[in-house]
């Protein structure tokens, strides 16, 4: 059985931990002419200004895992330890609580923001056709997060309660602070149309769609929490407003796995809106062609995309357990000699302390959590036929008390890009504080690359991992190999250069 030490330790490690992360947006790609379908993520307009008219994404993977929180020393951290099958990294002594560990933590007064998320891409394609463009995406994601948790609530989590110096300390956080998980399927279809193409004046418009199917999600968010730890075994709690719960495939009684019988315990429903202006080079043509393929790419000189991102929630009607507290309050003494079995143990014993009653403050119905929702902008410069420059803000808006919050970020992102290869170096400014230098190359069909290029060679202290990679079959305008043979190409504006 676990003593509640340990509870608070495990919990506040695997609440942390795993969302001690950023997201990237895979800006050295998405931005691209080239990226097809997977421009869709930042802005599904774009697969009309792309030079392919089908691309087909195989299979994707991107992670991102970074934190302001907890670190490996950088004279200690070989990214080569993660490459084994058991990596371990050296170890030393904590000066207050004598554990043996191997990360060091930011111990300062700043707000923590953390995020991660990890994507799976399955079988993904887009099909353009003159003033259309269709697409369709398949993905497995995780995503969890935590905002403006204060440093206080940040150390307790990861210590224990054992952490002197906070103790006696009254401590009231009048700010909101959010952390929330949860992993789903989803399975998206995206519709873009040229608005208006007039001259050298080009706008279009475009929809992704999601149906969410989640295999779990847990939320919390406090406001006006005003506590002191008096010691290793008390809790004096005297002003709490906030709220958590989760939804799992477990039995919350015996802690045995529900499945396959509860595989969703949460469905939703998602949207992204996004539009596109292009200043072209060349006036808008009126010529036909015989086949999509056909149809030459038109270049810009410049282009802008507004979108937003990640608009909806997913709703958890099977197996919610969540309790809320409203200007609660609570002495809780003997902390450390308290034992659980399961969550309802849990839950129950948190009721009981904060309202005399292990069952007032539990709740059994359905809740919901936002997905992380974004507003972004995007400016694309031609330089030249091949080199281009890149400028992007996402700004997360948070509409929900139990929602992911996607963090800020500003890119600017030079490129080198022609039909096989592809090379760009994006500049981030992570939650507009933190920089970093990222690397991305498309060789044919395989696109690989990282948004925080420091993460793999220790240049600095190791706060996590970002990186990406796909395998592609991209078809470009212009060109249609065998597709036409009967007609052929129909014209050679494909063989221009622009």
């Amino acid at each position: 059985m676990l003593k509640i030490r340990d509870l608070i330790r495990i919990l506040g490690i695997a609440v942390l931990l795993p969302v001690l992360g950023n997201a990237q947006e895979m800006h050295g790609y998405v931005h691209s002419n080239y990226a097809g379908i997977t421009g869709s993520l930042i802005n599904p307009a774009t697969m009309l200004t792309s030079k392919l008219y089908l691309d087909i994404n195989t299979l994707g993977l991107q992670v991102n895992v970074d934190n302001n929180t907890v670190y490996l020393a950088k004279d200690e951290y070989k990214f080569s330890r993660f490459l084994s099958g058991n990596p371990e990294f050296p170890k030393h002594t904590d000066e207050i609580s004598g554990d043996q560990r191997e990360y060091y933590d930011y111990y300062n007064s700043d707000l923590k923001q953390l995020f991660t998320q990890v994507r799976v891409m399955g079988p993904s394609a887009m099909f353009a056709t003159g003033n259309q463009a269709f697409g369709l995406s398949t993905a497995y994601r995780v995503l969890a997060s935590a905002q403006k948790v204060p440093f206080d609530v940040a150390k307790f989590a990861i210590e224990g309660l054992d952490y002197y110096p906070q103790q006696r300390i009254n401590f009231i956080n009048n700010v909101d602070f959010r952390v929330g998980s949860m992993a789903f399927a989803e399975i998206s279809g995206s519709y873009s149309r040229i608005l208006m193409r007039y001259n050298r004046e080009f706008l279009a418009a475009g929809i992704t769609v999601k149906g969410l199917f989640s295999t779990g999600g847990a939320y919390g968010y406090g406001d006006n929490v005003d506590y002191m730890i008096p010691n290793s075994d008390t809790i004096v709690a005297y002003n709490v407003n906030g709220s958590f719960g989760v939804s799992l495939p477990v039995n919350y009684g015996n802690n045995d796995i529900l499945l396959p019988d509860m595989l969703f315990t949460g469905k939703g429903f998602g949207i992204d809106v996004g539009f596109v202006y292009q200043k072209m080079i060349r006036g808008h043509s009126t010529k036909a062609y015989s086949a999509y393929c056909e149809i030459p790419y038109q270049p810009y000189y410049f282009r802008v995309g507004l979108s937003l991102l990640d608009v909806g929630r997913i709703k958890y009607k099977k197996n919610p357990l969540w309790i809320e507290m409203e200007d609660a309050s609570a002495r809780w003494e003997n902390v450390r000699g308290y034992d659980y079995n399961s969550l309802n143990d849990l839950f129950r014993t948190l009721s009981y302390e904060f309202s005399g009653d292990s069952l007032q403050l539990l709740r059994n119905s359905a809740f919901s959590i936002a997905l992380p929702t974004a507003l972004s902008l995007q400016i694309d410069n031609r330089i030249t036929s091949k080199f281009y420059a890149n400028l992007a803000i996402v700004q997360p808006l948070v509409l929900n008390d139990a929602t992911i919050v996607r963090p800020s970020q500003l890119a600017i992102t030079p490129r080198f890009e022609t039909d096989y290869f592809e090379l760009a170096m994006p500049f981030i400014i992570y939650n507009y504080k933190y920089p970093r230098l990222g690397l991305s190359a498309r060789f044919h069909k395989i696109v690989v690359g990282t948004d925080k290029l420091g993460g793999f060679f220790g240049m600095k202290d190791f706060t996590g991992l970002d990186f990406y990679v796909m395998v592609k079959l991209q078809f470009f305008r212009g060109n249609c190999r065998n597709f036409n043979k009967k007609f052929g190409c129909g014209n050679l504006e494909y063989k221009q250069q622009y």
